[in-house]
């Protein structure tokens, strides 16, 4: 198989149209049929359900399809590092969430540019898993997570402990006492699932089939709803703490008989990738972010 042919599945799998596949290669439609036919003989299936109103992934369609995002995101990767190679001495790529990005470490990366250059950096957004799966596929050099990764190719490093803060924002009339489990019933809750711990203790709270009337998948948008609705939610300490600091949400008072749940953050690191100065600095400068 070769990267035209992988990229031509790819384009059918998004489009739904080997018509529209062809228009984004600017080729013709035969040759993307040709192209879908060599894979499939060479993987000895077949890959597309074919009728007249619609084309779908077959079983071995939907299996090979992760393989072949990851060779074509591999092959442009590479492609990327040889033409840098006249203009930096390095590339580092570096991924963690929406959330450590806009509200702790962003100045961190702005700083470690300014003192490196010569240093690209290319900055990815993703969940945790992914961020850890395209490290082990060579894809990113450098990333913060929330759960531990045990692999050869990476080296760990426990940043910080962190837990969640309830908060509001800054219009919010604050109790006289502090809120119980019971009172985000009544409030207005909007939800930003944190997954991992965060989920199965909001879910001891709520119960395992509650509906939340108003959830969220981005900070942003909590925040937004928090002004809107005059309601609370929860963020990570790490993120809650700049936006408490310049007034943007206020923290409040809340005790539980079940802990809130505490979590560790870790730098994820490619073994091997940039020198030894340059990855000491940027996790110098990641920590002090974490720390103030």
């Amino acid at each position: 198989m070769d990267v035209d042919q992988l990229k031509a599945f790819l384009l059918v799998v998004n489009t739904k149209s080997f018509t529209r596949a062809a228009e984004s290669m600017n080729v013709v439609q035969s040759t993307i049929t040709t192209r879908i036919q060599m894979l499939e003989r060479e993987l000895g299936k077949e890959l597309f359900k074919r009728d007249k109103r619609q084309i779908s992934l077959t079983s071995a369609g939907r299996s090979f399809l992760p393989y072949a995002e990851r060779i074509v995101e591999l092959s442009r990767e590479g492609m990327k590092v040889v033409q840098l190679e006249h203009s930096f001495h390095d590339q580092l790529v570096v991924g963690t969430t929406h959330a450590i990005w806009d509200y702790v470490i962003f100045e961190a990366i702005d700083r470690f540019h300014t003192t490196y250059p010569d240093i690209s950096v290319r900055m990815v957004t993703e969940h945790s898993s992914i961020i850890i799966r395209k490290m082990i596929d060579g894809l990113i050099d450098w990333g913060i997570v929330f759960y531990p990764v045990h692999h050869s190719k990476l080296e760990l490093i426990p940043i910080i402990e962190d837990t969640f803060e309830l908060i509001a924002a800054p219009t919010f009339t604050t109790p006289p006492i502090p809120l119980i489990p019971d009172d985000l019933r009544t409030l207005p809750y909007v939800h930003l699932n944190w997954g991992g711990s965060f989920s199965d203790w909001i879910q001891q709270i709520f119960g395992s089939h509650y509906v939340f009337p108003l959830e969220v998948d981005h900070v942003s948008l909590l925040l937004k709803f928090l002004q809107s609705k005059q309601g609370v939610g929860f963020l990570p300490r790490s993120v809650a703490k700049s936006l408490i600091h310049n007034g943007v949400v206020i923290s409040l008072p809340f005790i539980t008989d079940t802990p809130i749940p505490k979590r560790m953050i870790y730098l994820v690191q490619r073994k091997g990738n940039i020198s030894i100065e340059h990855t000491e600095k940027l996790t110098e400068y990641i920590k002090i972010a974490f720390s103030q």
